[in-house]
């Protein structure tokens, strides 16, 4: 979200802006003097000074020191910066099994995390109730109350509107059909709830932390059990007309292919998500599924397995860990499965290659796991199946946030309300 003006500023209006303006330079320039932003932004002195000092106030600001003496005999400078740790915002990322909490500082560093496993049933009610129980349990565990968080931001496994707080369809999770997710946790939690996409709050992450910061337009790829997409271009995440754009796993990639979760048949997500590599390595022709001889998953029931019609999210993550392992450890087995995931992920990722013609290619997710030989069998697909310009401008790499990039996204959304100045539009308006 942005401000946007129709017609003259008002006064309050454009004091907000340059509010704004001083709050986001502050942060991107380090440490700054006040003179030097009146310069840089072309406000008067005064207003600058005025500007920084209700910031320092509100904890949003503070000084650090000052400048060294001029030559001329001038008066040091107090140098001010932005003031991570006077910024607090909740952060909860929804898989498809399991849900992790935080609350993080204006930099991104977490002041205390939880994970939990998603219970046998997925339902909104059960899951929610799980949210608020959970972040409830966070909140009392770090001494904080809903009041001294900016928000809260939640990124989920399905179509959500960011403005409305509603996830209108998780594929991978029962019943989740226009679940007015954002207004029951806000009103929970007492506190104002963003809720995004996990593949939009992951680029939000990458913009703010990893490899978007430099400003260069690049797009998010999730693998795993579901696999989408987000689009960081000119400087904004394109996020479509319905907050829908990015579902890159449903897009056709073989016409007579195997029927998907979401209805249609052959989609990308049939072929290249670690289901599919799960299928590959254990799915018996008579029925049921098998662990390889070469493959040891701790956990896991042989004879469920024998007689399972389907893998649970838990299995199916569990032996894809176990099989990049194996591959890491140079099984030969487990490369060859890898080589052939990758070659499915990579038909999808040269399609979008070709399709926008990003800069940069940022992969998350499970398949991650596969390391060097997962990563160059994406880039020798993408090199011999997208055209050679938008081949040779876009570089392709691991996102380099860790196990916490789902976290660091959520916060992000709060974070982004912040520096963008919506952060009074709550999800329950």
């Amino acid at each position: 979200m942005t401000i946007t003006l129709d017609g003259p500023a008002a006064p309050g209006s454009l004091r907000r802006i340059n509010r704004l303006t001083i709050l986001r330079l502050l942060r991107q320039m380090g440490s700054v003097t006040k003179p030097t932003l009146a310069k840089t932004t072309g406000m008067s002195r005064p207003t600058v000074s005025k500007l920084v000092d209700a910031l320092e106030l509100d904890g949003l600001a503070r000084a650090v020191g000052a400048t060294q003496p001029t030559a001329s005999g001038g008066k040091p400078a107090v140098l001010y910066q932005f003031n991570a740790t006077g910024v607090r915002c909740g952060a909860i990322f929804l898989r498809v099994d399991s849900a992790q909490f935080a609350v993080m500082d204006g930099n991104g560093r977490a002041l205390g995390l939880i994970e939990r496993t998603l219970g046998p049933d997925t339902r909104p009610g059960p899951v929610i109730a799980l949210l608020i129980e959970t972040f409830r349990e966070l909140l009392s565990m770090l001494s904080l109350t809903p009041d001294q968080l900016i928000g809260v931001g939640i990124g989920v496994p399905g179509l959500a509107s960011q403005q409305r707080g509603i996830v209108h369809l998780a594929p991978h999770l029962p019943d989740w059909q226009d679940v007015p997710l954002g207004e029951q946790l806000a009103q929970a939690l007492d506190t104002q709830v963003w809720v995004g996409n996990d593949s939009h709050v992951q680029a939000l992450a990458e913009r703010q932390f990893g490899l978007g910061r430099d400003g260069k337009e690049f797009i998010t790829v999730q693998s795993g059990i579901g696999l989408s997409a987000a689009y960081f271009l000119r400087d904004a995440l394109y996020r479509g007309y319905a907050d829908t754009a990015g579902e890159v796993g449903h897009m056709t990639v073989q016409e007579d292919g195997l029927p998907c979760s979401c209805g249609n048949q052959g989609c990308w997500e049939t072929l290249a998500s670690t289901t599919a590599l799960v299928e590959n390595a254990c799915h018996r022709e008579q029925g049921g599924y098998r662990l390889p001889d070469w493959l040891s998953v701790p956990d896991t029931s042989a004879e469920r397995l024998a007689t399972a019609c389907t893998l649970t999210h838990h299995e199916i993550t569990s032996i894809a860990s176990a099989i990049f392992a194996a591959a890491r450890d140079e099984q030969p087995d487990a490369q060859e499965l890898v080589r052939r995931h990758a070659y499915h992920f990579g038909v999808g990722v040269a399609n979008i290659v070709n399709a926008l013609n990003p800069g940069r290619i940022i992969i998350w997710g499970a398949s991650t796991a596969g390391g060097a030989l997962f990563l160059e069998g994406v880039r020798e697909v993408v090199r011999s199946r997208s055209m050679s310009r938008p081949r040779e401008v876009c570089e392709i790499r691991f996102s380099q946030l860790g196990q916490n990039v789902g976290l660091l996204g959520a916060a992000s959304l709060a974070l982004t309300a912040l520096f963008d100045g919506s952060l009074a539009e709550s999800s329950r308006a």
